[in-house]
């Protein structure tokens, strides 16, 4: 494993985190994370009537 936590990719220039650095998300996390993602859509589909209307 090279130094800075990264693992080389076959010799190539990009390199990817180890899996020391993956972190799991908890359940709470990813309730946040749909409700802000609804939330967006929700926004775009008010922007998009808006704009249709006018």
């Amino acid at each position: 494993m090279a130094s800075g936590g990264t693992e080389p990719n076959n010799g190539g220039d990009i390199c990817f985190p180890s899996l020391a650095m993956v972190t799991t998300l908890s359940q709470a996390e990813i309730l946040i994370a749909l409700v802000v993602a609804a939330h967006a859509g929700i926004l775009a589909i008010r922007l998009s009537v808006s704009l249709y209307r006018a």
